[in-house]
C-alpha cells in the first residue's frame, strides 16, 4: 500500500514551540573539557577557525578566570582527588594538523596554557588528501618536551567511515559492526579489529616518544564498551568522547570525558554562552514517534525511499528534534508484536531497514531513539505459552498477551534481542513502550508464582491477596520486577552504546492516583530515579476527560512537578488523535494544551500518533 502523505496538525503545532521555549541552562558542575580542530585563516568547514577567532578564546579564559589545565591534572584530580585551580578547563585538538604547530602552539606558549593534542599515528606517514599536512614526529617531540603539550592517539587508522547495512549507509569504524560481502561482522572479528588497532597506535608512541599515550579521542567521538575495554588493556586511562557537557571528576568518569566540540567559528557572546552550557544546541526535546509500519513498502524500496524522504520533510518543517523510531511491526495495530525491523536472530524480521532510516534520520540532525516493546513480543511465548502473563480473573486480562518478566528465559532472550538493536543501529536512547505493566489481577504464571515464593514463602493465590499488607509487599515486587528487566536491558544496549539515553512511557494514572500503583505495577519516583525520560502519556481524551481537559492536564501537571528539578526529566506525550470520536486535534487545541503545561513549568514535549502519511 501506498500512503497518502500528509502533514498533521500535530507537526504544524510545533512550529510555534520554538517561540515560547525556555533556554535550559546546565548548571556548572566539574570540568569543561573543549574540542578544536584545524586553525586556518580561511575556515573551510564548520569545524575550523581562525588563529584570530583562538586568540580571542584564550583571551576571552584568561580575563575570566578560567584556568586551562594540563592531561595530567585532569587524570589526577579525578583518581586521586588533587585540587585544581577555580574554573578548570581542559583544551583538546583533534587530528594532528600542521595548524597546531604553526597556530596553536605559539598562542599557548604565549598565554602558558596546556593542551592535549590528539593524533591518528598512521596519519604521519600518508594522511588522506581532504586532511593535508599534519604534524611531523619531530614537531610532536618538541612540544612535548616544553610541558605545555600532552599527546593522545585518535587511534591508528580507525578515523574512517565503514558500511554498516544493507542499504549503504556509513558508520564509525570504532563504534560499527561493518557490513561486508552481504554479511554483519562477529562480535569477535570486531573485537580483534580494535585492539589491532589501539595496539599499533601505542606501539607507535613507545617508538617514537618512549612511552605509551594515556588518553584516546575516540573518532568523532564514537566507542563501545568493548572498545573502551580494550583500550584500557592497551594502557589507555582516560577516554575522550564528544558531546559536551561538564566533566564529574571521578574515577568512572574517566571512561566518557564529553567534550563541546568548537563550530562555527563560535566569537564573542556565542563562545561564553557555550562555556556556560556545553552544547550550541537547546537541550528541549520536542519530539515524535515515526512508525516504520507506514513508511516501509514491502513491494517497492523506491516508494519507501520517497515515503522517507517526505516525512523528513515534514519532520525538519515542524522543528522537531527528536524522533522515537518505531523498531518493531505492528500492522495489525493490536500491540502484539509479531516481527522487528532490525538484524537479529532473536525474532522473525520483516526488514532490515530501522538501522537506515535512523542513520537518514541523524544524518538529517534529530537525535534518534528507538521505540521498542519488551513483554508484547509474542515469539517469546511461541516455545514457552507457560511464560504467558496470566490473570486469575477473566475480567483482569491485559490490554496486551505478554510475557512474564519473571521468567529467566524471557530476560535472556530480551537481552540479546536489545543487544542485537544496539549493536546494528546507530541510536542515541531507547524508549520502552507501555507494555511493561502488570494490573492488579496479575501475574499468576509459574514465574511469577516461584518469585513470590522466594520473597514472601507463601503461595501465590488471589485469596492471600485479599490481604492489604500482602498486596502491597506484591506489588512492589511486581514494580520491581518491571522496571529491573528495563535496567538488564539497558546494561545489554550499552555495551554497544554506552552513552545512551534512556525513556519509559508512564500511564498518567500512576500520577495523579497515588493508589494506581497497585493496578499498574508502575512508579513514578522509581522511573524519575532509573532513567533519563519519563514520557507521560498526557492523553486528556482517553482518559476521558472531555468536560474540562485542560484543568485535567493542569492538574497532571501539578502533581508530576511539584518537585520542580522534575521538569527536566519529563516529558508530557499529548495526543493528536482522539481514537474516540476517530478525529483530529485541531491546531488551536493543541496550542492550549501546550500552553496549560508550560504555564506549569513543562519543558518537554512529545506528540503521538505522529501518523504524517495517514489518518489512524
Amino acid at each position: 500500500m501506498v500512503p497518502n502523505i500528509l502533514l498533521t496538525t500535530a507537526l504544524s503545532l510545533l512550529l510555534f514551540l520554538s517561540f515560547i521555549s525556555p533556554v535550559i541552562a546546565a548548571e556548572e558542575k566539574g570540568v569543561m573539557i573543549l574540542c578544536y580542530h584545524d586553525v586556518v585563516e580561511h575556515p573551510y568547514n564548520t569545524f575550523t577557525i581562525t588563529p584570530n577567532t583562538l586568540k580571542e578564546h584564550f583571551e576571552f579564559l584568561k580575563k575570566n578566570g578560567y584556568h586551562p589545565i594540563s592531561l595530567d591534572q585532569y587524570i589526577e584530580a579525578s583518581t586521586q582527588g588533587t585540587p585544581l585551580p577555580d574554573k578548570p578547563l581542559l583544551l583538546t585538538f583533534d587530528d594532528g594538523y600542521l595548524s597546531f604547530y604553526t597556530k596553536v602552539y605559539p598562542l599557548l606558549k604565549e598565554y602558558n596554557y596546556p593542551a592535549v593534542s590528539a593524533i591518528v599515528t598512521s596519519w604521519a606517514d600518508y594522511a588522506p588528501p581532504d586532511v593535508g599536512k599534519v604534524v611531523t614526529w619531530e614537531q610532536i617531540r618538541e612540544m612535548e618536551k616544553s610541558g605545555l603539550v600532552s599527546f593522545a592517539s585518535h587511534s591508528h587508522q580507525s578515523h574512517r567511515s565503514v558500511t554498516t547495512n544493507p542499504q549503504g549507509d556509513s558508520g564509525k569504524m570504532a563504534e560499527s559492526l561493518q557490513y561486508i560481502h552481504g554479511q554483519y561482522e562477529s562480535i569477535a572479528i570486531y573485537r580483534q579489529r580494535i585492539q589491532s588497532d589501539l595496539k599499533q597506535s601505542q606501539a607507535v608512541f613507545e617508538k617514537e616518544l618512549g612511552h605509551k599515550a594515556k588518553a584516546i579521542a575516540w573518532p568523532y567521538g564514537s566507542y563501545t564498551k568493548s572498545a573502551i575495554d580494550i583500550a584500557q588493556k592497551e594502557g589507555f586511562t582516560l577516554f575522550l568522547g564528544l558531546d559536551g557537557d561538564f566533566n564529574a571528576l571521578t574515577p568512572s568518569s574517566m571512561a566518557n570525558a564529553r567534550r563541546g566540540i568548537i563550530e562555527t567559528n563560535l566569537t564573542g557572546d556565542k563562545f561564553a554562552n557555550f562555556l556556560k552550557s556545553g552544547t550550541h544546541t537547546s537541550k528541549q526535546m520536542k519530539a515524535a514517534q515515526l512508525d516504520i509500519d507506514l513508511i516501509y513498502d514491502p513491494l517497492n524500496a523506491s516508494q519507501t525511499e520517497n515515503n522517507l524522504a517526505l516525512a523528513i520533510e515534514s519532520l525538519r518543517a515542524a522543528e522537531i528534534n527528536t524522533i522515537f523510531l518505531q523498531a518493531f511491526s505492528d500492522i495489525n495495530g493490536n500491540g502484539n508484536i509479531e516481527s522487528v525491523y532490525f538484524y537479529t536472530k532473536e525474532a522473525p524480521v520483516r526488514a532490515d531497514i530501522f538501522s537506515h532510516i535512523a542513520a537518514k534520520l541523524r544524518k538529517e540532525g534529530f537525535t534518534v531513539y528507538a521505540w521498542m516493546p519488551t513483554l508484547a513480543c509474542q515469539w517469546l511465548l511461541k516455545d514457552r505459552p507457560e511464560d504467558t502473563v496470566i490473570s486469575y480473573s477473566e475480567k483482569g486480562q491485559g490490554w496486551y498477551n505478554r510475557a512474564t518478566p519473571f521468567s529467566p528465559e524471557v530476560q535472556t532472550h530480551l537481552e540479546a534481542l536489545f543487544s542485537d538493536l544496539a549493536a546494528y543501529s546507530y541510536i542515541d536512547g531507547i524508549l520502552f513502550q507501555d507494555d511493561l505493566y502488570l494490573n492488579d489481577y496479575e501475574d499468576f504464571s509459574p514465574a511469577a508464582k516461584k518469585s513470590f515464593y522466594n520473597a514472601t514463602g507463601l503461595a501465590l493465590t488471589p485469596e492471600i491477596l485479599q490481604d492489604s499488607g500482602t498486596q502491597a509487599q506484591w506489588t512492589q515486587i511486581k514494580t520491581k520486577a518491571l522496571t529491573d528487566l528495563t535496567k538488564k536491558l539497558i546494561l545489554a544496549m550499552k555495551q554497544y552504546r554506552p552513552y545512551l539515553a534512556t525513556a519509559r512511557n508512564l500511564y498518567p494514572t500512576i500520577i495523579t492516583e497515588p493508589q494506581s500503583e497497585f493496578w499498574l505495577a508502575q512508579n513514578y519516583d522509581q522511573y524519575l530515579t532509573t532513567y533519563d525520560y519519563t514520557i507521560v502519556m498526557a492523553y486528556p481524551y482517553m482518559e476521558k476527560q472531555y468536560d474540562k481537559p485542560f484543568v485535567w492536564l493542569g492538574q497532571l501537571a501539578d502533581t508530576a512537578l511539584k518537585n520542580k528539578v522534575n521538569a527536566s526529566k519529563v516529558v508530557f506525550k499529548l495526543q493528536t488523535y482522539d481514537w474516540n470520536k476517530k478525529q483530529w486535534l485541531n491546531i488551536r487545541e493543541l496550542q492550549q494544551q501546550v500552553a496549560t503545561l508550560k504555564s506549569k513549568h513543562a519543558i518537554h514535549f512529545a506528540f503521538y500518533p505522529e501518523n504524517i502519511f495517514s489518518s489512524p
